[in-house]
This record gives structure tokens, sequence and C-alpha cells, in this order.
């Protein structure tokens, strides 16, 4: 390995000195690009089944939403995946607000997806892949990676942050998942060769619950029965989350931290990444707009491609590139652009695996188009001076 590779590779993994960098790379490439470089389309479209949820965890900003529980037309998101197709969009992620396996054709939904040889993502609590028959049929649909979260693996411990969940229940779902995947779980094309599919991870919020104990008990019971893990830091979820109490704490008191990071910041990620379908069709840009504030327009009043281009994206973007949010306040103050480091979470995790023997059954961090299914001629470059949003 070059030194170069290892100084980038120390910079990527230290929040600090990757939001300096990039914003300075930011500053000089609005000089020539005032809205970034923007990629020709998407690199992806997240979705939103539902914004309803069954849970109320500590530091998710779901339960203080205004917007009312609505559940995606499943027309709408057949035109969508149809456009996706038509556009070379390769990848498409079921989970944003809400929980997903509450929508009562989530499976239908995955399966639509997956014949049209998208690469999808669905990420949910797991608290309904007890239930047998939804449990098959999500298996039988074939995603290509189902995220299951879970914060601990003690009932103390998880139900701190989970609404009072019983890691009975996510273990039970688990096994259940496990068990339909090596029955029923289809062989196709995927970025893990011939397997059977769905790949499990894990996903977890280290909070300070997540003590040494918590750690050990963690891996014990989840290491077996998942292919990777995904460890990250909790945010306030663009100030819904007003105590921050669960944020990833720091040597500096939060308020000095809050002020170095913010006078660093960078752009955001997703106005040059994603699109994100509301399940009442609003076209939104945040994975953490639970009452559509970052409102683009309406998905099937107008085409992806009309969006993507919009003035309402121009804007966002230009906000973004200048670090001035007069016309996006949603955006001010979240601590998302200010502290989350997609490197840093990869690092941590890999050093958590290592550290209890855990060796990854199907990697799961995977590239922008793991499938070749976006067009040649469509630029795949990412957003300015942040790194592209993986998995």
């Amino acid at each position: 390995m070059t030194v170069r590779k290892l100084v980038r590779d120390f910079v990527a993994r230290h929040t600090l000195l990757e939001r300096a960098v990039a914003h300075g790379k930011t500053i000089h490439i609005r000089q020539k690009h005032p809205l970034g470089i923007v990629p020709d389309v998407p690199k992806r479209v997240v979705v939103e089944p539902t914004n309803a949820c069954n849970l109320k965890c500590a530091y998710c900003g779901n339960k203080d939403m205004l917007r009312p529980r609505t559940y995606l037309d499943i027309g709408l998101y057949e035109r969508l995946l149809d456009e996706m197709v038509a556009l070379g969009i390769p990848r498409i992620t079921l989970h944003t607000i809400g929980e997903p396996t509450l929508h009562p054709r989530i499976a239908e939904m995955v399966k639509m997806a997956t014949d049209r040889e998208r690469v999808v993502t669905i990420s949910t609590n797991g608290t309904r892949l007890v239930e047998e028959p939804l449990a098959r049929a999500l298996v039988e649909a074939g995603p290509h990676l189902l995220n299951v979260s879970a914060d601990a693996a003690d009932d103390e411990s998880l139900g701190k942050t989970r609404d009072g969940l019983k890691a009975s229940v996510i273990v039970e779902g688990l096994r259940n998942v496990r068990r339909l995947r090596d029955e029923v779980g289809p062989v196709g094309k995927s970025p893990w060769g011939a397997v059977k599919l769905p790949t499990i991870t894990m996903t977890c919020v280290v909070t300070q619950h997540f003590t040494p104990q918590v750690e050990q008990t963690f891996f014990d019971t989840y290491a077996p029965l998942v292919d990777d893990f995904l460890f990250h830091f909790p945010n306030n979820h663009a100030d819904y989350v007003a105590d921050r109490k669960f944020e990833h704490g720091g040597v500096l008191p939060l308020t000095i931290r809050d002020r170095v990071y913010k006078a660093l910041r960078h752009t955001c990620n997703y106005p040059w990444d994603a699109l994100f379908l509301l399940s009442d069709g609003t076209m939104s840009v945040c994975r953490f707009d639970f009452d559509a504030r970052i409102r683009i327009g309406r998905f099937g009043e107008s085409t992806i491609q009309e969006l993507w281009r919009s003035e309402a994206m121009n804007s966002l973007r230009r906000a973004h590139m200048n670090f001035d949010f007069k016309d996006w306040p949603q955006c001010e103050s979240c601590t998302a652009t200010w502290y989350e480091n997609r490197h840093e979470h990869y690092t941590l995790t890999r050093k958590l695996m290592a550290k209890h023997g855990v060796v990854p059954a199907r990697p799961a961090w995977l590239s922008e188009d793991p499938l070749g299914k976006a067009h040649a001629a469509g630029e795949r470059r990412g957003s300015p001076g942040a790194e592209s949003a993986r998995r």
C-alpha cells in the first residue's frame, strides 16, 4: 500500500480530518460547478413503503412525526420501477422512515423489483419476521440484502433504546429467516455469486448502553445468524431528536464540538446520490424527512428525470455547496451532515468484528452498481467532497 493511500485511509477514518478536507474540496469545486458535479441520474432510489412504525425507538424521530400514516400505492411504485429500468438506476432500498413490513404487499414490492433485476435492500426492525407467512414471502421474493436492526441482544439493554422490545423476538425472527433461506431462498445473480438470497445483515446503533458486556452478548447471539454487520452512531434526525443524549460522545463538550464540526461541514451526500419516494407520493431527498419538509415535488406528476433536474433540486444543491440554508432551514442543524462518516462506520464495524473473531460470510458493503445495471453513459460520480453513500 502506498504512502498516499495510507494517508487517504487515515483521513477518511477520522471524521474531523475528513470533514476538513471535504469542506475544502467543496469550496474548490463550487468555483467551476456551483451545483456540484451532478450525475445524469440518481444512483439509487429509496422508497418508503409506509411511514407507520410499530416501535417508538428512543433516538428515532418517527414518534415525533406529524405526517399522517400512509401506504405507498402499488401502481405508483410500479411506474417508479419501470422508470428506474429505463434510466439504468441499479439500486432500490425499501425503507426510510417507517417499518416496511407493515405494508400489506411488501413481499410483492420486493418481487417486482427483483423481477426487474434491480439490487434490492430492505431494512426492518425485525419484529414481524417471526410471522411465518410474511417471512416466507419475503425470502421467496429474493431481496439481495435484508437488514435487521438491533442495538443489543439482552432484554434490558435492547429495551432502553427499542421501546421495550425483547431480544427473543429478534432472535426468533432471524432463525426463521435463516431456515427459510436454506429451504426456499432463490438462487440468482447476486454480488456474492450463486447463493441463496437474501444476504442477512445486522445493523446496530452504538449508544452509551453498548458496554463491553453488551457487546460480547451481541456477537455471541447474532454472529451465528447473520452474514455481516453494520455499526453506526445516532444523530439528531434532522433536528427531530432534540435531547441528543444518545449521540456519540467526544473529548470536547457537545456545544463546542457542534461549532467546530458545523464550521467544517460539507455537502450532504443525498442531493447528488438518491431520490426518496415517500409513501404519499412526495419525492424527497432526505432519509430523516419525517414530515416531508425536503419536498422537491410529487412523483407521478413529474418523472424521475424531471425531479432530478428540477429547480428545487438545484436550489438544494446550491444551498449545500454554499453552506447557506436560508431556503432549506431543515438542513441547517442536521448533525448527520456534521458527524456521520461512513468510513468511520466501516472501520468500527470491521474492528469490532475482528475483536470477536467474526468474519463476514458475505460482505454487505456493496458498490454503487453491484450487478452492472447502470447505463455506461451515465456519470456515476458522488457528491462533491463526500464519499458516496453505500449499502
